[in-house]
């Protein structure tokens, strides 16, 4: 590959982006009280996959079999010239990785191989010290340098939900006359190993044999490779963790053929279960069927998965405990299992219950993705377990080919119990949750009364000594919200503070029925409880002397307590994540329950383990998938995806199917029905202009609305069957938007045998557009006004006329208008040496706000990241927008490229400082610092956010740091100041300058305020208030932000702010009109007239933002006459 056409190394930004963030990764639902996962700060390690030019197998094989049918080969000689296509590019694609891997040990001689791959692309994954990484990507042939992103793990009730008992039984009801249980099919478990003694997978089913396996050594005959675990390998080994935070840290995976799960966590034996698990009857055996409609669940101890006859092929990406940075091989696994360049073995269905969150069609995993399920597999990931947040949705479930899966609630669950000994008529056993991280609820003996303390009823902080002598030898009784950003903390601070007062134990009572899972502590038993249980036992407390048993010798109250809520039917999770809405692409596309879910645990035998998340809802549509390929194996991974999202049916915020409905923000199509996929015979989907290929969903994305505004995409349906087919055009609305609308034309369509017909959905805004929340949201988070952006959602209705037995069918339609100005002020007219007048000129947006200004001193400029060119160099590593303390250049001197337009939102175009101490009393004044960045993010605060530096005593170093942050688990997003020595918080304020009931168009917006209340900055008082201020981008992190990590700065010489603003007699003082309020967050008409002050002689520019104009069109630098 030749050298890079410049002579600085360029840092290729998307790569440095993601080797820096460390986004944080989704598993099971966390438990509440568990610490997050991140990479930390500074580190100066990378692990990367370097993708070659050379041609991987998989598109020779493809190709090859295409050319092969178009020639009217046989299906033998397909096979055949296939196979041989793949197995030569294979040999070849070796051959490369070979002679790249002695050129990257001898660029960087302490590299690590971690794995190649050969099928989805040609790469070698190593670790390798971070500076050394130009030179690996200046290696000849060298395409590209992906990062990995370490990655974490995130049914008796739930499977009868979806339908599936109905096609085990098939059309004649008989179960094994002519039903499918997914016989015939592979289902790829990507994740921690599958223990196949359990009896769930037609082991024998004792702890004993569990333990008898050795997973470093081949598997005793008999038990793997199994009748029900086909196959499978272990890429990494027991004790692998790649996370450098964790004390087990050991990077070096040590694969071999073993795939056993490990007792420790058992994820992927849980997940593995619900896809395809037997079941285990009450006696312990494995179920050998009939699998039919109306199995009694109190006749099993785990119920059978959605694809009982199913097949599974684990793929142990993950060691007993911690990360992994394995998926791109598990992947290249999953499309060639015996790795012998002959995809015609790949698997057909994959499960991946992991993902990164703040995911992009265009990240590196959910390409990877893509590719597989263009060679035929069908890929169903998590969306995530980070809740109703803006823009959260996970990696690799973006993909467009994924089937990305939120999670619902199904009405029942298994609940474990504590038992009300007195008085009397409160005496039961009552469901709860129990807490994680205690280990001893069936050994220790842990009785005794209740206590509620009173000064701090929630537990987050040290109890007073009141409150200790309540508690002290009792229960507590801790108030809980099962919302997280209603939280001031988790499970295990309560835990701790109540063992720090002596009590024995904790309930948490909570404020709704939604019981989720709790870590607690190690040292006191805690449960969760619903509000009314709780309630009761609160009250009763406050009667009189309530007993309780919490922990006992011999407790057999794990899992088994029913606890039945048909109300809560196809509501959602209050930990599913929200997806994205960008342009061809709305994701999730499907719920299902992954609530309270009962599946194989891991050593047991034959018992059973309850998890939540988003990672056990996608399982279950994994083994829903495996049946719709049993039913129909010629149909694509598109038809197969279409026709799950297609029959699905609606989610709703309300118990017992009322209120709102869930938008495909939330849940895509809506709760799956695979009954519905199995029968019709039709499918629809995106298509044509604007549809991204194996997208079902319509998504127009963000859309700036001038004036009138029309545009229009169209929907496929094709029949798949030999028989004419008509179907009803309609639309359901979820979402709506004053002033917008969706219109479907024709009313009516007529779809020939095997052939298609097109419906077009046009979206129009005839002129002023209003702004609505989405009726499901929570408008106020932790008690502040969220931030939201209007939508317009529904579903495409296709309702059956020829033959009205058969299923309707359903598209996801999303758009986001939002009101655009076109604004900009006139060249101002001076008046006096020191004044100014400038005229706002322009087109205001149709809305009620006509516009939204703010107006700074501007600091200074930054230029825009380029494309990367083909065969780049590339530096990577912390700090590439630093300039060095001895440069005597203005910004850093390496070049940078990105690879991801995208990636230019952590790019600083141009940033400033203003403030409003003139115009407001003593004291009182605020420091706005602005920005503008090169590109449009979906929310500031995602990836990478804005941060500031502040020296606010002039002695050189940094006071403050400003960082734009959100409040905990919310989308009320703030400027948090904090000190920048402790890390202890100054000030909150809102980003923007105003809470989010007021639209600032903060979303999907290339310009921000960080706001600084001036009472909050240390040392600054009259006679001393120059503050020195640096702007720059950084990972979106918690805790203190390291400007040393800098992706991009404006006004740091190293560390150092360098840019000054004296907040209380600003050299520039931009108000709204003579004697009006600073021109901060303003909402301006053309017409209005800018006062512009500035001190004598002060040369000053101006940086306006105009967050309301279209994007690139928001800042305006206004030179001063």
């Amino acid at each position: 590959m030749r050298q890079p056409p410049v002579r600085r190394p360029i840092v290729r930004i998307g790569l440095t982006l993601a080797l820096l963030t460390g986004p944080a990764l989704f598993t099971a639902a966390p438990a509440a009280g568990s610490p997050p996962t991140a990479a930390p700060p500074g580190e100066r390690e990378a692990s990367v996959l370097l993708e070659l030019g050379t041609e991987a197998a998989g598109p020779a094989w493809r190709r090859a079999a295409a050319e092969a049918r178009r020639a009217q080969r046989s299906p033998e000689a397909v096979r055949r010239e296939a196979a041989a296509a793949g197995a030569g590019q294979r040999s070849r694609a070796q051959g490369a990785l070979d002679r790249l891997a002695a050129a990257v040990h001898g660029a960087a001689p302490t590299a690590r191989e971690l794995y190649r791959t050969r099928t989805l692309l040609t790469g070698l994954a190593v670790t390798v010290p971070a500076d050394r990484l130009p030179a690996l990507r200046a290696l000849p042939g060298v395409e590209a340098v992906h990062p990995i992103v370490r990655k974490q793990r995130d049914n008796a009730h739930s499977v009868p939900l979806t339908g599936a008992p109905g096609v085990w039984a098939g059309p004649s009801g008989e179960a094994g006359a002519d039903g499918n249980t997914g016989q015939g099919v592979r289902i790829g478990i990507v994740d921690s190993g599958i223990d196949y003694t359990h009896a769930d997978f037609g082991g024998p089913g004792t702890e004993e044999a569990f333990k008898a396996v050795d997973g470093a050594r081949p598997a005793p005959p008999g038990l793997f490779p199994s009748a029900k675990v086909v196959g499978g390998r272990d890429l990494v080994g027991d004790d692998y963790n790649p996370d450098p935070s964790s004390p087990a840290y050991q990077p070096e995976p040590h694969p071999d053929g073993n795939p056993i799960d490990c007792a420790l966590n058992g994820h992927g034996t849980h997940v593995a279960g619900t896809a395809a698990g037997l079941g285990v009857t009450a006696d312990g055996k494995p179920y050998a069927g009939p699998y039919r409609p109306g199995l009694d669940p109190a006749g099993f101890r785990v119920g059978p998965g959605a694809a009982p006859g199913a097949q599974l092929y684990a793929i142990r990406v993950f060691g007993c405990d911690g990360a992994t940075d394995q998926l791109a091989q598990a992947l290249d696994v999953a499309a060639d299992p015996d790795g012998d360049g002959d995809l015609g073995d790949r698997l057909d269905v994959v499960n991946l219950s992991l993902g990164s969150r703040f995911g992009s069609p265009d990240d590196a995993d959910a390409i990877a993705v893509d590719h597989l399920a263009e060679l035929g597999t069908v890929v169903v990931a998590a969306a995530g377990n980070e809740g109703d947040v803006h823009g959260i949705g996970g990696s690799p479930g973006t993909a467009p080919r994924a089937i990305a899966v939120a999670a619902s609630v199904d009405p029942h669950s298994d609940a474990d119990g504590i038992t009300v000994l007195a008085p009397d008529p409160l005496a039961a056993v009552v469901p709860s949750h129990w807490s994680g991280r205690y280990q001893d609820w069936a050994t220790a003996d842990v009785s005794g009364l209740l206590a509620v303390p009173v000064d701090q009823p929630d537990g987050c902080a040290a109890f007073t000594e009141a409150d200790r002598q309540r508690l002290a030898g009792k229960i507590a009784v801790l108030a809980w919200s099962t919302r997280e950003s209603e939280r001031a903390c988790g499970s295990g601070p309560r835990a701790d503070h109540a063992a720090d007062a002596g009590a024995i134990g904790a309930l948490l009572a909570a404020d709704d029925d939604h019981l989720a899972e709790i870590a607690g502590n190690d040292r006191i038993p805690v449960a969760l409880l619903g509000h009314a249980d709780g309630e009761r036992l609160r009250t009763g407390a406050a009667d009189g002397p309530v007993q309780v048993r919490l922990a006992a010798p011999g407790n057999t109250l794990h899992g088994v307590v029913p606890q039945d809520q048909p109300q809560r039917t196809d509501t959602l999770t209050d930990f599913t994540s929200r997806g994205i809405g960008v342009p061809g692409v709305v994701k999730p596309d499907l719920a299902a329950p992954g609530e309270t879910i009962w599946s194989a645990k891991a050593g047991s035998g034959t018992g059973g383990q309850r998890e939540d998340g988003t990672s056990m809802a996608t399982p279950l549509v994994a083994g829903l998938a495996a049946l719709v390929r049993a039913a129909h194996p010629d149909r694509t991974v598109e038809q197969v995806k279409a026709a799950l999202m297609n029959t699905a049916g609606d989610t709703w915020l309300g118990d017992g199917g009322t209120g709102p409905v869930y938008g495909p923000e939330r849940t895509g199509a809506g709760r799956v029905r695979v009954d519905g996929a199995v029968r019709t015979p039709a499918v629809a989907y995106a298509a044509g202009e604007g549809a991204v290929e194996g997208a079902v969903g319509v998504s127009f994305g963000p859309v700036p609305v001038g004036g009138a505004y029309r545009d229009v995409r169209e929907v496929e349906v094709r029949n798949l069957s030999g028989t004419a087919a008509s179907y009803r055009t309609g639309y359901a609305a979820a979402t709506e938007l004053p002033g917008a609308a969706f219109v479907v034309t024709p009313e009516r369509i007529d779809v020939p045998a095997g052939g298609t017909a097109r419906v077009r959905v046009t979206l129009t805004v005839p002129g002023r557009l209003g702004r609505t929340p989405d009726p499901t949201i929570a408008t106020f988070q932790g008690g502040r006004a969220r931030s939201y952006r209007g939508e317009l959602s529904g579903r495409l209705l296709l309702t059956p006329e020829s033959d009205p037995a058969l299923p309707g069918l359903r598209v996801p339609v999303f758009a986001a208008p939002r009101p655009a100005s076109d604004l900009t002020a006139a060249a101002p007219t001076r008046l006096t040496r020191s004044g100014a007048l400038a005229a706002l000129v322009g087109t205001p947006a149709p809305a009620e706000q006509p516009g939204l200004l703010s107006a700074f001193a501007l600091g200074g400029e930054g230029a825009r990241w380029p494309d990367c060119p083909p065969a780049s160099g590339a530096a990577v590593g912390p700090g590439a927008g630093i300039v060095p303390e001895d440069s005597t250049e203005a910004q850093a001197p390496d070049a940078v490229c990105v690879e991801r337009p995208g990636d230019r939102a952590a790019n600083l175009r141009a940033v400033g400082a203003a403030s409003d101490a003139p115009a407001v009393p003593d004291g009182q004044g605020t420091l706005y610092l602005g920005a503008q960045v090169w590109a449009p993010a979906a929310t500031p605060v995602g990836v990478f956010a804005v941060r500031a530096s502040l020296d606010t005593d002039g002695d050189g170093v940094t006071d403050a740091v400003v960082k734009a942050d959100r409040q905990r688990g919310s989308d009320v997003l703030v400027a948090r100041t904090l000190d920048a020595r402790t890390g202890a918080e100054l000030d909150v304020q809102p980003l923007n300058a105003r809470w989010g009931d007021t639209d600032t168009a903060l979303l999907d917006s290339d310009v921000l305020v960080l706001p600084v209340r001036l009472s909050a900055l240390p040392g600054v008082k009259p006679g001393h208030s120059t503050v020195r201020y640096g702007l720059w981008t950084g990972a979106a992190t918690a805790g203190k932000p390291d400007p040393a990590e800098a992706f991009s700065a404006i006004g740091l010489r190293g560390t150092r702010p360098t840019l000054t603003i004296d907040v209380l007699h600003p050299a520039v003082d931009v108000r709204t009109g003579p004697g009006g309020p600073a021109a901060v967050a303003a909402a301006l008409p053309p017409g209005t007239v800018l006062d512009i002050h500035r001190a004598d002689g002060d040369p000053s520019r101006v940086l306006l933002l105009h967050h309301f104009n279209r994007d690139g069109r928001r800042g305006q630098i206004l030179a001063l006459p």
